[in-house]
């Protein structure tokens, strides 16, 4: 086996599919010169995000050190991670006003992963302004990297119990195929998505009283609005990320070590009242994340990983991972979320408006928060409002407050691995 943040480049070679942006604005306009000297320090702390992708000899994608600084840029462009353009590192910052956006790939790490250097960055830039800022809950530049946050999970070592319950999904769920065929065959579509943000207090405590939490609402929503968008279709489902690195024994890694729950809903559920859409989500969340459920996953994943190794050269290698590939080719779904979690912000909390996770993906909603608020991007390929309207209209009959930004276009970065052409 060859390093484990290497294996998620195959697929990326071939389709850019896991490039990560995150959009931080500010209470403030940012200082470039500041800035750019506070991400090359935050960024020489971790060693493991600065590493470039190489191929070896047996044709093999593996990552060597780089010691070169991570580059800092206004964000007029979309930026070409792996190239000189970014010193061949798979992270880049860019700027303009008052928001800093992070970009990078995501062979290394995810939402919880990334959001560690984000804050040590954060901290830095605003300790070089001259603010006090509160470190606790911050990895600082001269923080030591522990073998916890480096851990990746110990295959062999996990117990072979079997989960509870049939998991044995159904593959005929309705999918937005249609919105897809119009993104691809026309030149003008564009990756867009819409800035919402929702008071923390008001969906925790609606929550609550709907025997909920953040993932079940949302999911709930969601399936409200698209059981309301197509009334002819009894098969919606939903995918929601969970994070199972605890499961593995590695609860502290940067590591992206993610699997998805498979939420299915029927159209007869459309009129169910919210608590009851909420109650029957969460069971179903439950029942999947079972460790047991994780060990299995872990174990598949190993096997991909094994049978990317056993192919004769890196092109093999690429079509085998496309190919094959757990992430891309799991159990269709209508739609998908997935939330970083929470995010403690600490000293930096005043300074910070908003948080915003891009990723490709259509009826994605990608869910970071701030101290006060979840922000939330209702990620479309869609030019209209068609579901973000729906969408909205739900949280209102509910009486969840929100508000809603204009949409923007999420320009995220393309990912470039060698080889490069002569």
């Amino acid at each position: 086996m060859h390093d484990f943040d290497s294996y998620l480049l195959y697929e990326i070679k071939k389709r850019n599919v896991y490039s990560c942006r995150i959009k931080v604005t500010l209470t403030e306009n940012v200082k470039e010169s500041v800035l750019k000297a506070a991400a090359e320090k935050a960024f020489s702390r971790f060693s493991y995000y600065s590493r470039k992708a190489v191929v070896n000899e047996d044709g093999a994608y593996i990552l060597e050190p780089c010691d070169l600084p991570i580059t800092v840029s206004p964000d007029d462009h979309i930026v070409k991670l792996g190239t000189e353009e970014t010193n061949s590192l798979l992270f880049s910052i860019t700027y303009e006003k008052d928001t800093i956006y992070f970009n990078f790939a995501h062979n290394f790490c995810g939402g919880c992963g990334s959001m560690r250097w984000i804050k040590t960055t954060l901290w830095q830039y605003f300790t070089d302004l001259g603010y006090q800022i509160d470190s606790t809950g911050i990895l600082t530049p001269d923080t030591q990297i522990t073998p916890e946050e480096c851990a990746e999970p110990d295959i062999d070592a996990l117990p072979e119990d079997l989960p509870l319950g049939d998991f044995d999904f159904a593959k005929d769920s309705f999918t937005l195929r249609q919105d897809y065929m119009e993104f691809y065959t026309h030149p003008d579509c564009k990756a867009l998505y819409y800035p919402i943000t929702i008071p923390k207090k008001d969906l925790m405590k609606y929550s609550r009283a709907n025997d909920g939490s953040p993932n079940s609402i949302i999911s709930a929503v969601l399936f409200k609005m698209l059981a309301r968008t197509f009334p002819d279709q009894t098969k919606i489902s939903g995918r929601i990320s969970c994070n199972y690195r605890a499961d593995v024994g590695c609860p502290e890694t940067y590591r992206d070590i993610v699997r998805q729950l498979f939420i299915p809903y029927d159209g007869s559920m459309k009129d169910w009242p919210m608590e009851k859409l909420s109650t029957i989500t969460r069971s179903r969340m439950y029942i999947q994340m079972q460790p047991e459920v994780s060990w299995m996953e872990a174990r598949k994943v190993r096997d991909f990983r094994q049978a990317i190794d056993e192919q004769p050269d890196l092109m093999n290698k690429v079509d085998y991972a496309v190919d094959n590939s757990p992430t891309t080719h799991g159990i269709p779904s209508t739609f998908v979320i997935s939330y970083v979690g929470k995010v403690g912000w600490g000293g930096l909390a005043p300074y910070i408006k908003g948080v915003f996770s891009l990723t490709l993906g259509h009826v994605m909603l990608e869910i970071n928060a701030t101290e006060d608020d979840f922000c939330i991007s209702f990620q479309t390929v869609r030019k209209d409002r068609k579901y973000l309207d729906e969408f909205l209209n739900i949280l209102e009959e509910e009486g969840i407050s929100y508000t809603v930004g204009e949409v923007d276009e999420r320009r995220l970065p393309e990912i470039i691995l060698p080889p490069f052409p002569q």
